[in-house]
């Protein structure tokens, strides 16, 4: 029952506050329904009118960023032509090294067979020598060479040259055969 009053004072409070911020007028019915009605067909005409407008000009946006997006296609496009061309010249240029480098290797090859057997026959001249001969002439060659040679003969033949050479350039020699087995 309390809460009853209660709600009933708070409701006459309500109203008394909304009449005297409104004045005696208070809320007229009339009134709304009067700014409803104001809603004319020239009005709504001119809304429409609105609408439209802003519809043809949000319609010249998508428009305008549609012929952006076709000629960023068409940029890409050229771009990805371009690409592709410069792809194929790179391949071609690959493909053309390939064989150049298989060229150069098989000419490799020969050469490397052709100093093979004019190493062997260098071989087998200095092995025909006596050891002195061989000696005096593996003195005066430069080092790779008489490392070679004497790599390339057999132990004892080797030996019996050493002999023969002169003590540092043996020591030399030595050293270097040494490192090259």
């Amino acid at each position: 029952m309390k809460n009853k009053i209660l709600a009933l004072v708070a409701f006459k409070i309500a109203v008394i506050g909304l009449w005297l911020l409104f004045g005696s007028n208070g809320f007229r019915i009339d009134q709304v329904f009067a700014e409803a009605s104001k809603e004319t067909p020239e009005t709504k005409k001119a809304d429409v009118a609105k609408k439209k407008e802003d519809d043809k000009s949000v319609l010249a946006a998508i428009l305008r960023r549609q012929k952006e997006l076709e000629v960023r296609e068409e940029e890409l496009k050229t771009r990805e032509e371009r690409l592709l061309t410069i792809k194929s010249d790179i391949e071609a240029r690959i493909s053309e090294l390939n064989q150049v480098h298989g060229k150069i290797e098989a000419v490799v090859k020969k050469i490397d067979e052709i100093n093979d057997v004019r190493v062997k026959k260098l071989v087998k001249i200095y092995e025909s020598m006596n050891p002195e001969e061989a000696a005096s002439r593996i003195e005066k060659l430069d080092e790779d060479m008489a490392v070679m040679i004497l790599a390339s003969v057999s132990e004892k033949k080797a030996a019996k040259i050493l002999g023969f050479v002169d003590v540092g350039k043996s020591v030399k020699l030595s050293q270097s055969l040494k490192v090259k087995n």
